[in-house]
């Protein structure tokens, strides 16, 4: 059989050539993509890939109430628990369980905590921009090829999987903060500024007021209680308190009150803040930054009691 120099055959020279070709391509193509990608919400994400491998005991799950009220920095300070706040802006919980999925190739967390707010929104994606904020942020891989292949139509998957077909004319906007490593300081979480006050007689509903949630969201949220069960991760879900335009046609705080049916039935605790507020001192007037996220006053409330329930709860912390 011929041989060339290297003493492969020439098929498989071209082979292993054409195969050293689309490695270097890729990696160039992941370089270029993540330079001109819009970096306003890859400081959350990037903080659990700059944790080391299997050093996460509590990952923190869901969309913007978990983001910017919860604390993973000082869940470590004050309990030794070793957090990451891997909630991202606009997650419905079809995104998030393809999220977990990733977040599970690289940490083996004892506990993961989920807030079970998007079940008020009957959809697979927030909008193609909340979309943009997890793929964009996702490394490479099956995870993220999955989600793009479940959640969108064939026309639409492109350019959550190559950011670069949406960001690609973004080179006459690049600052230097572009070529900055991320700040991953905050361990995903983003305090917020600003003090709201809700409308004149917004108030909690109580508990046995109750409303069903959206069925996709619901089956999402089996998913993930069926992968958590796989990979011998215990499932937390609460509820971060949040308040309500005057006409929520959404149902909000309804909707979550009746996931405690839902919990109770999958045997999972859930931990519904809205009715906790006076034991660590929360003022809806005083404590949200806007209508449905709380300032950084109230993350620091929020995550005191949290993690005084997880050290009670759970195997975790000093």
């Amino acid at each position: 059989m011929e041989k060339t120099e290297n003493g492969y055959p020439p098929a498989r020279t071209g082979i292993l050539r054409a195969a050293a070709f689309a490695l270097l391509f890729a990696v160039a193509l992941h370089c270029v993509s993540g330079v001109l990608a819009d970096k306003r919400f890859r400081d959350s994400m990037a903080a659990l890939y700059a944790e080391p491998r299997n050093s996460v005991e509590v990952l923190l799950l869901g969309s913007s109430r978990v983001h910017n009220g919860v604390s993973a920095v000082q869940l470590e300070r004050d309990f030794g628990i070793r957090a990451n706040n891997f909630a991202q802006d606009g997650q419905v919980l079809p995104v998030t369980f393809y999220a977990l999925k990733d977040a599970l190739r690289r940490q083996k967390p004892k506990v993961a905590v989920l807030d079970v707010y998007k079940v008020i929104q009957d959809s697979l994606i927030d909008s193609p921009a909340s979309l943009h904020r997890t793929t964009d942020n996702m490394l490479p891989g099956l995870p993220k090829a999955e989600l793009a292949f479940d959640l969108l139509p064939r026309g639409k998957r492109a350019e959550f999987l190559f950011n670069i077909i949406t960001y690609h004319t973004r080179w006459k906007e690049l600052t230097d903060a572009d070529f900055a490593p991320p700040d991953v300081s905050e361990k995903g979480a983003q305090p917020l500024d600003g003090v709201y006050q809700p409308w004149e007689g917004w108030a909690v509903l109580p508990e046995e007021v109750t409303a069903p949630p959206a069925a996709v969201e619901i089956e999402y949220l089996d998913r993930i209680v069926e992968l958590c069960r796989d990979r011998g991760v215990e499932l937390l879900l609460i509820a971060v308190p949040f308040t309500t335009e005057q006409n929520d046609d959404l149902n909000r705080q309804a909707v979550v009150n009746g996931m405690a049916s839902y919990a109770a039935e999958k045997g999972l605790p859930f931990v519904n803040m809205m009715h906790h507020v006076d034991e660590f001192g929360f003022d809806f007037s005083t404590d949200m930054a806007d209508v449905y996220h709380l300032n950084a006053r109230c993350m620091e409330k929020v995550t005191a009691w949290l993690g005084a329930y997880l050290a009670e709860h759970y195997d975790v912390g000093a």
